[in-house]
This record gives C-alpha cells, sequence and structure tokens, in this order.
C-alpha cells in the first residue's frame, strides 16, 4: 500500500460515513491485483485507513441484495444497473481463511459516486460468507 491515495481513481463519498472510521467521508477504489477481484477501499482523508473489498458477484453469483426505498431515494438510484456494489473482505485470525461480508455490501450510485454501507437485516446473506481461492 501506498501512502497517498490514487489520486487517478474517482472519488467515492459517503454521506453518512463507514461504521468503524469516524469522521471519514470520501474514498477511493484501488486495485490490489492485475484481475481486479480485489480492491482497496481507501480513505482520502487519512491514506492509513483502509480496507479490502471485491465485487461479490465473482464468487457468489447468486447474490442479490434488495435496496429498500429509502436507500434508493438517498442514492438517486432507480435501476439496477445505475448502482455499483461491492462487500468488504476479511481474514481470520490465522490468515488462512478469507470471508465476504455479504450482510453489510457498500453501494454506491455510479453517476454520482455517492454511496453508503447497507445492513441487510433479515436477508438471511451471512457477515462472514467462507471464499475459496484457487492457486494460479
Amino acid at each position: 500500500m501506498t501512502d497517498r491515495p490514487d489520486t487517478a481513481a474517482p472519488e467515492l463519498v459517503f454521506d453518512d460515513g463507514i461504521p468503524g472510521f469516524p469522521g471519514l467521508h470520501r474514498f477511493v477504489l484501488v486495485d490490489v491485483v492485475p484481475d481486479g477481484a480485489f480492491q482497496e477501499l481507501r480513505s482520502v482523508e487519512d491514506p492509513n485507513v483502509s480496507m479490502i473489498v471485491c465485487v461479490p458477484w465473482l464468487f457468489f453469483p447468486d447474490y442479490a441484495p434488495a435496496l429498500g426505498d429509502e436507500d434508493r431515494a438517498e442514492l438517486g438510484i432507480e435501476r439496477p444497473t445505475e448502482a455499483v456494489v461491492f462487500c468488504p473482505v476479511t481474514l481470520d485470525e490465522d490468515r488462512d481463511r478469507v470471508y465476504v461480508n455479504l450482510f453489510g455490501p457498500f453501494v454506491v450510485n455510479a453517476a454520482t459516486r455517492r454511496g453508503r454501507q447497507l445492513v441487510l437485516t433479515d436477508s438471511g446473506y451471512p457477515l462472514r460468507a467462507p471464499l475459496e481461492l484457487r492457486p494460479a
């Protein structure tokens, strides 16, 4: 990771912030692997704050999060094609298992680049869905 945000990456704004990152609202997505399967969501305001995220459909093709009326209105999203969705990725303590948070995806309006992290209450999606990575 570098000390500075990638200035070529478009800035994403989370007006409500992101849980766990108080006071931070502006982020960029930076590729961390050549195929783009994983990206770093990095704070513009504090380059020491970041997390790994992924596009869920690369690993969970049946994933279908429902965007509530309030979230759609807040983000100005009328059609699914207007949304960019990515999910947080975590490692277990031994750093040998990778998990995707399908319960709390990030949704961003592709045109305005405004987003929020959703909590998909009653969705049945797991907070830690195990990810099977195949060696290259």
